[in-house]
């Protein structure tokens, strides 16, 4: 079922909500469709996953299953924790705390264990590298806290999963996932380019930047149609724009990507009541967000139950993009 939406989409990233979300789950599913298809697939991780039991809850985790001629950018230390025969292809020369990456040809079908790098640079690296050896798709496993790699410079398509390891409450967990998926759903901003200064507000097709807020009052006094803001959009950042609030008043706030919005959803809401809404320079593509009522603390959910609360949270965020359990499809 995943395979039909993800066409088009060379480099996907799945990102799990937290620990334990069901990604791994999702990985194996999406790997299973397309070799089934002959697709050669380039695999890779921000951290560490395939393990067979989690190292902090010593609970059962799904393992990483591959076809032979599957190609996988992993540290060296984690070769050994893999059962498939493998051909060397290269070193990378990246560093990770289980040794350097290095880049494998599955000769067997067997079990992986990914480890890779943290860096969206490196991470860019090493998915090119991974098409140049004849991947067809590269699949990059990641986490919430590594929101970076649903930066459109990285991939094409972002899946979205979470879990009931997230929270003990399933309103909490429903409600915190549509925040994310709308974050990355957020609309593109049209005839507007990100200029070199921190703040770039646009009033009257004139653009005025500079460094600071500051600077820029008197512009956003006389009624701005648009404020640009260049990095990371923080808590901090949220409570400076808050103070000058009223001045905010129809002005709609870009940011470069979904990937530099680090603030929480609180303050996300409280913006929204002073501004024209948000949008980004580049979009984000979300395939879907996936659903796994177990946690590894205990605290299940009803899986239709679960399903359809994020379903709902979605659809009252604006966001069109499909839930799916992908063990109960």
């Amino acid at each position: 079922m995943i395979y039909e939406l993800i066409g088009g989409v060379k480099t996907l990233s799945v990102i799990g909500m937290c620990k334990n979300a069901g990604k791994t789950t999702v990985l194996n599913s999406i790997i299973s469709e397309c070799e089934s298809r002959g697709e050669i697939l380039g695999l890779t991780s921000i951290g560490r996953d395939g393990e067979r039991s989690d190292l902090v809850t010593n609970t059962k985790k799904p393992e990483i299953f591959v076809r032979e001629g599957a190609v996988i950018a992993t540290a060296e230390g984690l070769l050994k924790e893999g059962d498939i025969s493998r051909e060397i292809l290269m070193a990378t020369g990246l560093p990770t705390p289980m040794g350097e990456i290095v880049i494998v040809r599955a000769r067997s079908a067997g079990y992986v264990q990914l480890g890779g790098a943290s860096i969206t640079e490196h991470q860019k690296l090493l998915r090119d590298r991974l098409f140049s050896f004849g991947c067809t798709r590269v699949l990059i496993d990641g986490a919430i806290s590594r929101k970076s790699l649903g930066t459109p410079a990285l991939a094409d398509g972002v899946i979205l999963s979470s879990g009931a390891s997230y929270d003990a409450d399933v309103r909490t967990t429903a409600e915190d996932t549509a925040f994310i998926a709308r974050l990355f759903s957020l609309p593109v901003s049209k005839g507007t380019e990100a200029l070199s200064a921190r703040y770039t507000a646009i009033s009257g097709g004139e653009a005025h930047s500079a460094d600071s807020l500051r600077e820029l009052l008197p512009v956003l006094k006389s009624g701005a149609e648009k404020l640009v803001m260049r990095g990371a959009v923080t808590d901090n950042s949220v409570k400076e724009l808050l103070n000058i609030g009223k001045l905010l008043n129809g002005t709609i706030l870009v940011a470069e990507d979904a990937s530099r919005l680090l603030f929480r959803a609180s303050g996300f809401e409280k913006l929204m009541r002073f501004t024209g809404g948000f949008e980004v320079l580049k979009g984000t593509r979300l395939i879907a967000v996936t659903v796994n009522p177990f946690s590894a603390y205990g605290n299940h959910y009803d899986g239709n139950d679960f399903k359809e609360r994020v379903a709902s949270a979605l659809e009252r965020a604006g966001v069109t993009a499909p839930v799916m359990d992908v063990k109960n499809v």
